[in-house]
């Protein structure tokens, strides 16, 4: 059965902990994921952006077959779907009455006020459905689905503030920095380890 993202992340956070999101295009990717994140005992959040919801033919079909996986699997740890990056609030709701249990919307192409008008829309539908809802604000670089730019702007932090203030979006993606896309790897010469400090 698949859970609120929000009840998810309020635990996380309350446990100093994690949760990763991973975007998926296919069963075998999803069933990979799932597999992972049971053995690990780690909630998951499974995005699915524009372009793999409609390869995979539909937010009914990812909702349906995510659904029947986390049970016929036995899957014991907590499931999210998440419509990462929806392009307009019909895409939104689309996702919403398939089943998703978090959506965001992606209105950074548009101008700070269009962005908020379209957040804020969405939000609110969201948030009488109890769904929480993710906006964007500034640039990321990169190239994800039909979405590119060349150069990233970074998100304001005043701006973000009056932005969530404004939309009653339940998290906000903000640009950093970071980019989308296939990007180079670093060759490392020897092993490396990476260590988590709390």
């Amino acid at each position: 059965m698949l859970v609120n993202a929000t009840e998810m992340l309020i635990k996380a956070r309350d446990g100093h902990y994690g949760v990763p999101q991973f975007n998926i295009n296919n069963l075998e990717w999803t069933k990979a994921v799932l597999t992972a994140c049971e053995e690990m005992k780690s909630p998951v959040i499974l995005g699915v952006s524009e372009g793999a919801g409609k390869y995979m033919t539909g937010f009914k079909t990812v909702a349906a077959m995510v659904d029947a996986m986390v049970d016929s699997m036995g899957i014991t740890v907590p499931v999210a779907l998440h419509l990462d990056h929806g392009s307009s609030f019909d895409l939104a709701m689309k996702a919403l009455k398939a089943g998703y249990t978090s959506v965001m919307i992606d209105g950074s192409k548009l101008d700070y006020e269009g962005n908020i008008e379209v957040s804020k829309k969405v939000a609110d539908v969201a948030a009488s459905m109890g769904i929480p809802c993710e906006a964007e604000l500034g640039k990321v670089g990169g190239k994800e689905d039909d979405l590119v730019a060349v150069a990233d702007t970074n998100t304001d932090p005043q701006e973000a503030k009056e932005f969530a203030e404004r939309t009653g979006v339940t998290s906000l993606a903000v640009a950093i920095g970071t980019a989308h896309g296939f990007l180079s790897l670093i060759h490392i010469s020897e092993p490396t380890r990476l260590r988590c400090i709390s």
